[in-house]
Order: structure tokens, then C-alpha cells, then sequence
């Protein structure tokens, strides 16, 4: 043991520290009292380190769960005219012993529609989508035209200079082999509009389009016109145009300046 700990009075809870007396002094002790220390400069001792090496290594994942998890919760089936039903009785008790359950809801027969009831009208403007697809089941501009009877705010760009524009969706169903069929023609309200010129037979039989396979699989080719058919494509619709007299729209070769469709260019014969 050190001086310093045979200096120490158990009886009066002193240290005696030998050397601290006066000069002159050299046989008296001084005494201090540990009762007399600052309540500031005192010190909880330290955490062992077995208690800091469980905290760190072995509660990562925090406690272990008192009560059930959600996984081990029963899972209820219900269905939605139970829902309606508890809200206009006021079932609070039901409500309650409901919260206790993962419940999985079904929609009844009579409160569901097929998505081509005459009941719906579709409005793809507001959502929350990332990437939204929307395909005609028939021939037709329906797909991007609005479904409103009137509709103010509606625009498009119309843009038939884009022979080379690709079709970059990947997780979607056409309902037919995009190769050599998706033509770029502008931009509408946050949107990109194509023309897809499917196969007759996948119009008709829905079977042989939903077997078609997912663009992300990539058993397709090349997606774009020819360079035949974009001219075709182009001379239609600057015909088309150039009928509403509204527009400054005008054609002087309807087919072209030759049988040939890569002896003339577009815009020598019309300002589409």
C-alpha cells in the first residue's frame, strides 16, 4: 500500500497528506475533509467494459419485442360492405377488434365494376404514378385525347419530325410486337404521345395480346418506323390537317413527287 493510503482516517472520513503542513510545521499533519468537496468536481465511476461491449455487440437490434409482431398478428378477411356497415352503425366495438387483426380487404360483387363499364369515365390527369401507359383497344386517337366533353386546358405539340425517336418504356404490355411500329408524334400535358400501328388480329383477339410478352424482356427489334412507312405516316396526317381550314396547313404532292419515297423530302412538299 502507498503512504497515501496509510495516511487515511476511516473515523472521520479525512486524508492525511504527509509534506502539506506550514513551514515550520514539519510534525503536524494537514487534514482534509472529503465531506468538504464540491459536489462539482465529483465524478461517477466508469461503465465496465463488459457493459459497453453488450450495448454494442449484443442489443443491435434493440430489446426483444414484449408482445406479438406484426407478422404473428391473425390475418382476417373482410370485405368492404363490412366496413360501410360498421360506419353507419357506429360499431365500436367491432372497429376496436378490428385494429387487433391484419386484415385483408375483398370488394364485394355489386361494389365493383370491369374497367370498360359504361359507369366509369377514366381521367388519368392527377396521379401518382411515376410512369402511366395507356393503350387503345381499337383504332382511334381516344387514348390521347380527353374523355371530358369540354376541356379548356387540353394541349398538345404536334411534332412529326422525330423518325428516330425511341420508345424507352421497358416494364409494359403493348398487346403486340412494337417492332417497326411506334412512331413519335409530340408531346401532350406531361406526356409523350406515339402512334403504334398493331396487327389487326391483336385488336380482336384479346387472348393473342395479353399473351404477348413484356417490353423488358427484349424479344422485340427495333422499334421505329421504316423510313416508308414514317413517310406515309406524315403525308396522312399533313392531309388530314390541311382540311381544317383553321390550320396553315397545305400538301401539294398528297404522294409524294415519285413512286420512289426516298427521292423526295417532306417539307418540299408541304409545311407540316
Amino acid at each position: 500500500m502507498s503512504d497515501l493510503e496509510d495516511n487515511v482516517d476511516d473515523d472521520m472520513g479525512t486524508i492525511i497528506f504527509p509534506g502539506a503542513a506550514c513551514p515550520g510545521d514539519q510534525d503536524e499533519h494537514w487534514l482534509f475533509d472529503l465531506a468538504d468537496v464540491p459536489s462539482f468536481m465529483e465524478a461517477e465511476d466508469g461503465l465496465p467494459q463488459s457493459e459497453i461491449f453488450e450495448s454494442l455487440f449484443l442489443h443491435q437490434h434493440g430489446p426483444a419485442p414484449a408482445g406479438r409482431t406484426w407478422e404473428q398478428t391473425r390475418v382476417q378477411s373482410v370485405s368492404l360492405s363490412t366496413f360501410s356497415w360498421t360506419f353507419k352503425k357506429q360499431d365500436r366495438a367491432t372497429a376496436i377488434k378490428l385494429l387487433h387483426c391484419r386484415l385483408v380487404l375483398h370488394l364485394d360483387d355489386d361494389l365493383s365494376y370491369q374497367s370498360d363499364d359504361d359507369m366509369l369515365t377514366w381521367d388519368s390527369t392527377k396521379h401518382f404514378l411515376d410512369f402511366f401507359l395507356v393503350v387503345r383497344g381499337s383504332m382511334g386517337l381516344h387514348a390521347l385525347l380527353p374523355n371530358k366533353v369540354i376541356d379548356h386546358t387540353f394541349s398538345m405539340a404536334l411534332n412529326l419530325c422525330l423518325p428516330t425517336c425511341l420508345f424507352w418504356p421497358k416494364f409494359s404490355q403493348l398487346g403486340f410486337d412494337p417492332t417497326s411500329y411506334m412512331m413519335a408524334i409530340g408531346m401532350g400535358p406531361s406526356s409523350e404521345l406515339w402512334l403504334a400501328f398493331a396487327p389487326h388480329e391483336n385488336l380482336e383477339d384479346l387472348d393473342i395480346a395479353n399473351d404477348v410478352p413484356l417490353l423488358s424482356e427484349r424479344v422485340h427489334g427495333d422499334m421505329r418506323l421504316s423510313l416508308s412507312h414514317f413517310r406515309m405516316t406524315v403525308m396522312f396526317l399533313a392531309h388530314t390537317l390541311s382540311k381544317n381550314p383553321s390550320l396553315f396547313t397545305y400538301v401539294m404532292h398528297p404522294y409524294g413527287t415519285d413512286d420512289d419515297l426516298s427521292t423526295w423530302r417532306i417539307k418540299d412538299i408541304s409545311n407540316i
